[in-house]
């Protein structure tokens, strides 16, 4: 099934709600990560969304946002062609800074959704940026999620020392004003490496905030940020309180690097030359009886190992998500 974009994914959102599971929102920023996110997600036949972050962008081009975000999306749009699920591809913490991205991924449709990050602003200037960027994707079908509160930790190329939690009296009356279509609240979680366990997670504040957007009229779906670390009763616990989108980028980057790591360890002796042997990288180590196992260090192998490993983890959180077998199938856009 091709690329999805933001009409279907109000829909994939909407029933969502109705049938009380969530989506996992996974971040990449090159293949090997994507390729075990599709392989998990059609075997689940789960749809899924993907994220793209400044910083992934900027990795992928080489330096070049703009450049980055093509090639990131187009990779998205030419694998997802053969899988039997509806893929989406979510902005992840864009910033006022970077509009010109915001406007490249409106003009040429590139993705299915932007969240545009100006929680560390004061309420009013939060509200003109997210309005902002509503406004610029007007007509186009994109949706927008913006964020009000404000979460611990460092993700990408944002870091904030300070946590505030949303409060459920301004969350309507900035949905309102943002016109947004998903709203990412504070509650507890931290980007970044954090334990479930040590979170003092507020679903008090998750129930008291959906219950003020419902009172209002608004049917907008909940985000959770920074729940790479959360345990599984808490991500059900979220879901039943409306969070319909959890964020997940620390949890792939660390199994990336512990598969890599683990790998390499074990075939130490088939990569180092022995010691004694000419570390002659150049002209691959011509002197001695030494040479490294192409079938060990060519990239494919590690990458093939890591593709594997996400896409068990993978498995893991659609299972914590409930979307597995929840699939927009082949319904066409409206």
């Amino acid at each position: 099934m091709p690329f999805r974009g933001g009409t279907a994914l109000r829909e994939a959102y909407r029933r969502a709600a109705l049938r009380g599971y969530a989506f996992m929102a996974n971040n990449f920023a090159e293949a090997n990560t994507l390729l075990g996110l599709l392989d998990a997600y059609a075997s689940a036949r789960s749809d899924l969304l993907l994220q793209i972050s400044p910083g992934a962008a900027k990795f992928a081009g080489g330096g070049d946002k703009a450049a980055g975000l093509r090639v990131l999306t187009g990779v998205v749009r030419t694998l997802a062609a053969a899988r039997p699920i509806a893929v989406f591809v979510n902005l992840d913490h864009f910033t006022e800074g970077e509009m010109d991205l915001v406007d490249l991924a409106v003009g040429e449709r590139l993705v299915s959704s932007i969240m545009i990050d100006a929680s560390k602003e004061a309420f009013d200037e939060n509200v003109r940026i997210s309005r902002d960027v509503v406004r610029r994707a007007r007509g186009s079908g994109i949706l927008v999620e913006a964020e009000l509160g404000k979460i611990r930790g460092v993700e990408d190329e944002i870091a904030s020392d300070d946590a505030f939690y949303t409060n459920p009296e301004e969350a309507v009356e900035f949905v309102r004003s943002t016109g947004a279509d998903l709203l990412a609240i504070s509650i507890g979680t931290e980007h970044g490496v954090s334990k479930g366990k040590d979170i003092k997670l507020r679903l008090d504040l998750a129930k008291a905030i959906q219950t003020k957007l419902s009172e209002a009229g608004l049917a907008t779906p909940l985000v959770l940020h920074g729940s790479s670390g959360l345990l599984p009763d808490q991500v059900r616990a979220a879901i039943h309180y409306g969070i319909r989108k959890l964020n997940k980028d620390t949890h792939y980057q660390y199994v990336y690097a512990r598969t890599a790591c683990e790998f390499y360890q074990d075939h130490v002796a088939e990569i180092i030359p022995p010691e004694g042997t000419e570390d002659d990288v150049v002209n691959l180590f011509p002197g001695g009886s030494w040479s490294p196992n192409k079938k060990v260090f060519d990239p494919r192998v590690v990458g093939k190992a890591v593709q594997e490993k996400i896409r068990g983890i993978a498995l893991a959180l659609i299972e914590q998500s409930g979307s597995g077998g929840e699939t927009l199938g082949d319904e066409e856009d409206s």
